[in-house]
């Protein structure tokens, strides 16, 4: 009977002296995962944010005239789609 009164005693006392640290060091983990969680939030939302602006920049119309002008339009040619002559 005095053993095991002494184990418990001692697992009590080991449970008491484990405890405070314990969860202090839980709370300092929860913090620090947050926290780092917060800065690769950040991170990402940067890196999207570039990588959408260079798909628009990408997307945009130029501004510059094409280098070559268009070719003449035949007068004695059939009427060829896209040139501007349907009627339909």
């Amino acid at each position: 009977m005095t053993v095991s009164f002494r184990l418990g005693r001692y697992l009590v006392a080991l449970m008491g002296e484990w405890s405070f640290p314990l969860v202090i060091g839980i709370a300092i983990g929860i913090g620090l995962s947050t926290w780092q969680l917060t800065e690769e939030a950040e991170l990402l939302e940067v890196a999207f944010t570039r990588s959408l602006e260079s798909v628009v920049e990408s997307c945009t119309a130029s501004t510059d005239p094409p280098p070559t002008g268009s070719p003449p339009a035949s007068g004695t040619a059939p009427p060829v789609a896209g040139d501007g002559g349907e009627t339909g």
